[in-house]
């Protein structure tokens, strides 16, 4: 703005070299004060800022091999009048040139840890009416939610099981409300979303949205299993999200890499494709996208959340507690190498189903604009027995690398940008202990803070081109490893930094 000046500093060997300043004046011009000498007028116009910057960084690199930091501090502002005390204060440091060592500049590592675009306050209120949106589908019979479930199950509308886990379910959200320490929390009408939710349910089971039993792989509305976010006529989008943010604490809730996504932001509005490669932990983690971005970046993130394509498995459409949260989500259903082996007889049907998968997602790269999101490990993290930590697991490179096969296949791969991502959102909604089982889980719910983080973009890992046969074949292969190995290395550095291991 205008009478505000930032400051540039210069560091060699961790001393101050030289801090410079652009100052937004009536004439917009240039100010570089330099060691021991006043301002001194650098040029006209704010196009100077650049080539300023990079001419001061070159010479220091060229000063010395140890200009190992050259940082650009947007919270260091100070105005005209301020500066030049500000230089006199500065120590002056000698510059001991090394020009016989090879020359390098290393950029500091931008601060990740600050969300810029973080609301002051929590920017929503925990509802407490039920909306008209959802109310209708609830019938006027005076009975409460307990009373109606068990009325399904006698009339064959709902099945045991459903009963069990929404009775539990509902008392254990309750128990979670009632403990949180935001007062406004405990406002939220359970049992009336309840009563939304068995509704659903008992739509589902009456008429499954998506897999049929006399339909192996399943049949739907939209071809290539494609499932797009579904509001027409109810929107369990808003829905899933209503029932997610009473269960958070927005205050210690946090998202790093905002700046990181300020640039996907950007590449998505360019026409380019975002692909996260992410940790999975929690059977809402669509929901805690959703809410995270939207509540702690804005809602133009929230909907760059929203619009995300999602790889998942097939069990998310085929579990009818789970379809009314699915169905507000953009999906591309897959079946996992575990439950493709697991029926031999089903395998050719199970595999042609991912392979119509894939050709939906190259036809996505190639429109451009996609964010997709998907977990290389291949299901949820578990808290470990023997740390007792919620671990995560390893990525799979052939995860990684089918994704980039399918992006180079549909001419996208140059426009597709691969972004780690590290959620710590475990306790939320926390996994069984075990993998696998029953289609149906028992639901467990905490009040918790959620934490997400996105990482740079992912470097890439160049073959040398000069190989070939056997020796290309290895090398090509030895990439993948590497790459899935830094993807995954960027992740859980981001998991801990996001306190992951301390959930």
């Amino acid at each position: 703005g205008k009478g505000e000046s930032l400051l540039v500093t210069l560091t060699v060997r961790g001393e101050l070299l030289c801090p410079l300043s652009f100052a937004s004046t009536r004439d917009q011009s240039a100010v570089i004060p330099k060691p021991g000498r006043s301002e001194v007028q650098a040029g006209k116009g704010i196009a100077m800022f650049s080539r300023t910057l990079l001419a001061a960084a070159a010479c220091v690199a060229f000063l010395s091999d140890d200009a190992a930091a050259f940082s650009l501090a947007p919270t260091a502002r100070l105005s005209p009048s301020s500066f030049a005390t500000s230089i006199a204060q500065a120590p002056r440091s000698r510059v001991a040139p090394s020009l016989a060592a090879p020359l390098r500049m290393v950029a500091a590592e931008p601060s990740t840890s600050t969300n810029h675009l973080r609301p002051t306050s929590q920017p929503y209120s925990i509802i407490d009416k039920l909306p008209e949106d959802y109310s209708w589908i609830v019938p006027d019979d005076d009975l409460k939610v307990q009373e109606r479930i068990a009325k399904y199950v006698k009339d064959g509308d709902l099945i045991e099981t459903d009963q069990t886990i929404l009775i539990s379910w509902l008392d254990n959200f309750r128990e979670a409300l009632d403990n949180a320490p935001d007062k406004d929390a405990k406002k939220f009408v359970v049992e009336d979303y309840f009563s939304v939710l068995t509704e659903l349910i008992r739509k589902e089971r009456k008429r499954p949205h998506y897999f049929l039993d006399e339909s192996v792989t399943g049949t739907h509305y939209e071809p290539f299993n494609s499932h797009h976010e579904d509001s027409k006529f109810f929107d369990y989008q808003q829905f899933g999200c209503d029932v997610t943010r009473p269960l958070i604490d927005w205050e210690n809730s946090e998202v790093v890499g905002a700046a990181n996504l300020e640039k996907i932001k950007a590449q998505l509005e360019a026409g380019d494709n975002v692909v996260f490669c992410s940790n999975h932990q929690s059977e809402s983690d669509t929901h805690c996208m959703f809410t995270l971005m939207e509540d702690q970046l804005g809602k133009e993130y929230g909907e760059i959340a929203k619009n995300t394509v999602f790889i998942a498995g097939e069990r998310v459409l085929r579990d009818a507690i789970v379809v009314p949260f699915s169905r507000g989500c953009s999906l591309l259903t897959v079946y996992s190498k575990k439950h493709i082996d697991s029926e031999p007889e089903l395998k050719a049907a199970k595999m042609g189903h991912n392979g119509k998968t894939m050709k939906q997602l190259g036809a996505f790269f190639a429109k451009g604009g996609t964010c997709m999101w998907f977990a290389p490990s291949g299901g949820r993290d578990r808290r470990s027995e023997e740390t007792g930590k919620v671990e995560v697991a390893p990525f799979d490179p052939n995860s990684i690398e089918m994704i980039r096969q399918v992006a180079d296949k549909a001419g996208a791969l140059g426009k597709t940008h691969f972004y780690a991502m590290a959620l710590a959102t475990h306790n939320i909604f926390p996994p069984p202990s075990t993998i696998g089982g029953a289609l149906v889980e028992e639901r467990v719910v905490n009040y918790v803070p959620l934490r997400m983080a996105v990482s740079q973009e992912i470097p890439p890992v160049p073959v040398d081109e000069s190989l070939e046969g056997a020796e290309l074949k290895k090398a090509v292969k030895e990439s993948r490893v590497k790459r899935a190995e830094i993807v995954f290395q960027m992740m859980k550095d981001d998991y801990e930094r996001i306190k992951g291991y301390e959930q």
